[in-house]
């Protein structure tokens, strides 16, 4: 029978693609959260079905004491990341490799809610996305000995776990591009998805941070000016930062982003100011390659490897669960610089030529 050879191999991201659906909708469904609709439950559990798919956790929740899940928590529902899937899929599959489930959450939570899943036995551990410089679930559980990832760093993490994408580096790696193709006057936009206060940057969000510290140190290292732009996105679109940014420097060759969340809005305002890429401005950006090949033209872009750091960063902390593990991994993943159509040579360096 068709079904026969795929009963043992099945996983949750076979159902997903399936059903059409993301791998966070199916865990919702095998959790029995309530935030899906009649239509797609019914057509998930169907694909199910259909598949004999059972999540192999029962057994061993029985021999072990423990729920065998593990719970990836988003502050916010994080739609504007388009590499949000390949976090989610890359825990994903780890988990399915380990027999465990990952309990995906997406909405705030205060401290007693953040508590009650450890508390009430509904997960064995949990991993924090989209971590600030101060945040206060990571100070949460270390103080009540929760076990816990963080998928980014905050200000201080001597002797905590985490795996993170090396942004500083990753922003190093564009600007030494640019500056190769006589680029000296390079804007950097950021933007900031939660409360920041200039006046206290360390209540940042922790992303923006390491980038920027890795932007002023490449400018400080080849004599560069400063020309950064942090947007609060709960104040302004990224399309005014950004038209403000070329307003007040209209001598900018180049724009580097770290966050694919703000290429639209670079996009956009560029062309409001009737400038050509990269004739007239060179972007060099962080995106997906899917996203990547249908701008016009395509970005240049500064990657990593979102969906293998999500898997590794999920198996060394399922290691660390089950005790094969002592000490706390702190692992940065690094970025490579993709060059397609949206870098050229500075405008001045070839009026020079």
């Amino acid at each position: 029978m068709r079904k026969s050879n795929k009963i043992a191999k099945t996983t949750i991201i076979d159902i997903a693609k399936a059903s059409g659906v993301s791998v966070s909708t199916v865990s919702r469904i095998i959790n029995d959260k309530p935030d899906v609709s009649e239509e797609t439950r019914e057509r998930v559990l169907a694909v199910i079905k259909e598949y004999h798919f059972e999540p192999q956790v029962s057994w061993q929740q029985l021999a072990s004491g423990k729920s065998r899940f593990i719970t990836m928590h988003y502050p916010q529902n994080s739609t504007k990341h388009h590499m949000l899937n390949a976090f989610v899929v890359g825990a994903a599959s780890a988990c399915e490799e380990s027999n465990y489930s990952l309990n995906i959450v997406v909405s705030p939570l205060d401290e007693t809610s953040l508590l009650s899943f450890f508390r009430s036995g509904q997960t064995d551990g949990m991993i924090l996305m989209e971590i600030l410089l101060q945040d206060w679930r990571v100070e949460l559980l270390r103080q009540n000995n929760y076990p816990f990832l963080m998928f980014g760093r905050c200000e201080n993490y001597s002797g905590l776990g985490y795996v993170d994408l090396n942004v500083e580096s990753g922003v190093k790696i564009a600007l030494e591009h640019l500056i190769g193709l006589g680029h000296h006057r390079i804007g950097f936009v950021t933007a900031e998805p939660y409360p920041f206060s200039v006046t206290a940057p360390a209540s940042g969000y922790g992303h923006t941070h390491w980038a920027v510290k890795g932007y002023k140190d490449t400018c400080k290292q080849y004599g560069l000016p400063v020309i950064c732009e942090r947007i609060q996105l709960g104040k302004e679109s990224v399309e005014k930062g950004v038209l403000h940014l070329l307003a007040e420097n209209p001598r900018l060759t180049a724009i580097v982003t770290s966050q694919d969340m703000v290429v639209s809005g670079i996009i956009k305002a560029v062309q409001n100011r009737e400038l050509r890429i990269p004739e007239d401005i060179s972007i060099v950006a962080t995106a997906i390659e899917q996203m990547a090949e249908i701008t016009t033209p395509p970005l240049t872009t500064i990657n990593s490897q979102a969906e293998i750091a999500s898997f590794k960063a999920t198996k060394l902390f399922i290691e660390q669960l089950e005790g094969n593990s002592d000490a706390k991994q702190q692992i940065l993943f690094p970025f490579e610089l993709i060059v397609r159509g949206s870098t050229n040579i500075a405008p001045r360096a070839k009026s020079d030529k």
